[in-house]
């Protein structure tokens, strides 16, 4: 997704409105503060591009005009700039398709509370046995002792964007524990292994995405989870078997944004794709 698309969308969310009733006033309020931030993360990623654009642009003319005026320097300086941009848009459209999904689960809130009969109805009254001479039965408790998913989603995945990785951690494997079937069960195993890269774990972080990719094979996450594997090779001076997993994205995941960022890592290392 580009980065102005990405901006378009977020303008149109902002105008979405909130099912209010059925949002707690907390929840309402860090979905606001996560969209406004997501809003302006979007516009610093659109200035990025607009720079490397430019730079790639007097790079290619210089080239142009004298082959040897571009220094090994500035084209690595060059790669590294889009490495970053890459994973500045990765995190963004993460962050996006969350305030997404976590859209569309308080409009399925508001339908169902509209669906439910009105508290004290005879639909909504407990049926309750009465027998001569013997106590009168109770209907069984319904209180709910399993946490909200989305909530609980939604507070590791705050903990992250904060910083609080030790936080996150534990509220994405809680919530991958407690929903291994649910739509982000792989989509935690990513930010755990995110969490462990940011705080220079590799090892963990590579161990893991292994689970990911094991436990959920066919996970939208599988093409960002097998690059973070080959990032994490190379902080690690692995560099053979960073370019193994390089290639293999490569060739798994050619025409996504992806594939074509390890392209451009095995060119910055001198190897080719094949």
């Amino acid at each position: 997704m580009s980065a102005l698309r990405c901006l378009s969308v977020a303008v149109t969310l902002v105008g979405v409105p909130l099912a209010s009733s059925c949002v707690l006033p907390d929840e309402l309020s860090q979905m606001q503060k996560d969209m406004a931030d997501v809003q302006q993360q979007l516009r610093r990623v659109a200035q990025s591009q607009t720079g490397m654009e430019q730079q790639l642009a007097a790079l290619a003319t210089r080239e142009q005009d004298d082959p040897d005026a571009v220094s090994r320097e500035e084209l690595a300086d060059m790669h590294l700039r889009v490495e970053q941009f890459s994973r500045e848009m990765s995190v963004t459209a993460e962050r996006m398709n969350d305030i997404e999904q976590r859209l569309d689960g308080y409009s399925q809130e508001l339908q169902r509370s509209r669906d439910r009969p009105t508290p004290g109805t005879v639909e909504d009254r407990p049926t309750v046995t009465i027998i001569p001479g013997q106590p009168e039965s109770r209907p069984p408790s319904t209180a709910q002792t399993i946490p909200d998913p989305e909530a609980l989603y939604n507070t590791a995945y705050a903990d992250f964007s904060k910083g609080n990785y030790a936080l996150a951690v534990s509220g994405f494997q809680e919530y991958q524990e407690r929903f291994p079937q649910s739509a982000l069960a792989d989509n935690a195993l990513y930010w755990i292994a995110e969490c462990h890269f940011s705080q220079g774990e590799y090892g963990t972080a590579i161990d893991a995405l292994d689970d990911l990719l094991g436990r959920y094979p066919d996970s939208d996450k599988s093409p960002a989870a097998n690059l973070k594997k080959a990032l994490a090779f190379q902080e690690q001076n692995q560099i053979r078997q960073a370019i193994i997993q390089y290639r293999y994205v490569v060739r798994e995941f050619p025409s996504t944004d992806e594939g074509r960022l390890a392209r451009d890592k095995l060119t910055g290392l001198g190897e080719s794709a094949n």
